[in-house]
């Protein structure tokens, strides 16, 4: 029974981070540099390859400006409190016709 748990949490932590670079505008390799671990390591966690440590949940909280008790809550809880970190700007970009 523990077993689903701890899969279904860190099924949780890895749709919220995915969410919360994508929000952002953050790469793997800016996370990865906040917890100190390689961009591949990171990637093998956000594809559940990889378990996360707990010893990081509070860093990668921070960076986004949670808690960790918000980031093991998920997106949609983390968007009903109206907590989520501002959206990267959006840049637009015009298409010149060539002649």
């Amino acid at each position: 029974m523990m077993e689903g748990f701890v899969e279904s949490l860190e099924s949780t932590i890895n749709e919220t981070v995915r969410f919360l670079m994508t929000r952002t505008g953050k790469r793997q390799v800016d996370v990865a540099e906040v917890l100190g671990i390689t961009p591949g390591t990171l990637s093998q966690r956000l594809l559940g390859h990889s378990i996360w440590k707990v010893d990081d949940l509070p860093k990668v909280a921070d960076y986004f400006g949670l808690t960790a008790s918000e980031l093991i809550s998920g997106y949609a809880a983390i968007a009903a409190a109206g907590r989520l970190p501002p959206a990267k700007a959006r840049t637009t970009r015009t298409r010149t016709r060539a002649a």
